[in-house]
């Protein structure tokens, strides 16, 4: 019987391995039984959506319940209040969980918990850690980690094999780890990202090494991601994990003065500390997803607008060809080109964009060797795709990047030109009525 991707069912998963199971945390199905009999037993505890993200977080001190939800604080008096608020304001899908969080007083801030990435480049290929990612930046979060990055990396390595033989086509794994100097080890939670995921594709391209200088610096957003990538870059994006069209997508950047501005579709709002612009981004727009940071390329222009390269590949006679190429560019005020305000070939967008000049022969060469390398790779990761949209980043000095690629992309943009010869030969691969040579 095929197994629930759910969070309860990767708690039964996990339960049956003895090596594991002592580092769990009472699971139970939330209802108004189980809050009340969490009230009675534990001064903290989390109620997290079965499916998704989200985390509602409920302590008591002295009779007073804090309930602390996407940067949301509400004060309770009394347990049935609790109930109350929660199934009101905040119990938003069909099954939640409810377990305990292990930390200490002293650790109760969250600065001692890691995302741990395991990935596997197929289901007949061994996982290994890919990233170790922290959720608040603290120094004294960093030096207990250094003790015990050994442990949680063997601790991820056994849960990602564990729900690897149940899940097949999920090929990375995120492994939340509590931890401090008093209270151990604790599996806190467990997220499957699919084929589909962002996070997934990019650890998936960067297994292949010719790639790898191709692919904008990416990991899992957390206030210490941003913390650290806006030190590094100064401008980031970060997009979920899940989306497409552009929806979503916010970019960040460090103006002259140290402030920060949040751009996102044509709104643009500076905010004066680090601080303020996390809780200003989680409140305003984030939705209960996972999402990823990503230095920002900076792209080539068109008259001040930001251009990239839409690429289609398809799979014609068992090998991956490029049959699409268009360039898009974004409409006035907005960072993604999802919102285009024209198209162009390859050419022109070279002839007028602020690109440094480079052989059109050798850029379009390098992007089709790019695409189709990196078609294969997700090939792999996902077998039985046939058409992949990749959207290539080219920079002012000619440099280029992979955003990310699509495995079910818009071809309406090819539609839409004067000369509909590239769409007609996309679609008729796609119906397998042609055969391109």
């Amino acid at each position: 019987m095929k197994a629930s991707s759910g969070r309860l069912s990767q708690f039964y998963l996990l339960n049956s391995v003895e090596s594991l199971s002592k580092h769990l945390v009472e699971t139970e199905l939330f209802s108004k039984a189980s809050l009340y009999d969490f009230i009675g037993k534990y001064n903290m505890f989390v109620i997290l959506p079965a499916f998704g993200s989200g985390e509602i977080c409920v302590s008591a001190v002295n009779n007073r319940f804090t309930i602390v939800s996407k940067s949301k604080t509400v004060i309770c008096t009394d347990k049935e209040t609790v109930y109350q608020h929660l199934m009101r304001h905040e119990i938003t899908q069909k099954y939640y969980v409810i377990k305990p969080l292990k930390m200490s007083r002293r650790y109760a801030q969250g600065h001692c918990r890691y995302l741990v990435t395991a990935h596997r480049k197929s289901a007949s290929h061994a996982w290994t850690i890919r990233s170790y990612t922290e959720k608040m930046n603290t120094t004294n979060g960093r030096g207990i980690y250094r003790y015990f990055r050994h442990k949680i990396g063997n601790l991820s390595m056994l849960v990602a094999e564990k729900l690897g033989e149940s899940f097949p086509t999920c090929h990375t794994i995120v492994v939340e780890i509590v931890y401090d100097m008093q209270m151990g080890i604790w599996i806190h939670d467990t997220k499957l990202h699919l084929p589909r995921s962002k996070w997934n594709q990019y650890l998936t391209l960067m297994t292949e090494r010719s790639l790898k200088p191709f692919m904008p610096h990416t990991d899992l957003y957390t206030e210490a991601t941003l913390h650290d990538f806006l030190l590094r870059y100064h401008e980031i994006i970060i997009k979920p994990c899940n989306g497409q069209s552009g929806l979503g997508i916010v970019q960040v950047s460090v103006n002259h003065d140290h402030s920060y501005e949040i751009h996102s579709g044509i709104k643009k709002k500076t905010i004066g500390t680090l601080e303020e612009a996390y809780h200003f981004i989680e409140e305003n727009h984030l939705s209960e997803r996972d999402y990823i940071i990503q230095q920002k390329l900076p792209l080539a222009m068109i008259n001040g607008c930001p251009i990239d390269c839409r690429v289609i590949v398809q799979k014609v006679d068992s090998a991956w060809k490029t049959t699409g190429k268009i360039v898009k560019i974004a409409a006035e005020g907005f960072i993604v080109t999802n919102a285009a305000q024209g198209l162009v070939s390859l050419k022109d967008a070279i002839q007028y964009s602020n690109m440094r000049f480079r052989s059109i022969e050798s850029l379009e060469a390098k992007i089709d060797e790019i695409c189709i390398v990196a078609a294969g790779r997700l090939e792999e990761n996902k077998t039985g795709i046939k058409i992949i949209g990749f959207d290539i980043g080219m920079t002012k000095r000619g440099g280029i990047g992979i955003i990310e690629g699509n495995g079910a992309p818009d071809l309406s943009m090819f539609h839409k030109l004067e000369d509909k010869k590239m769409y007609t030969a996309i679609k008729n691969i796609e119906r397998g009525f042609f055969n391109a040579s």
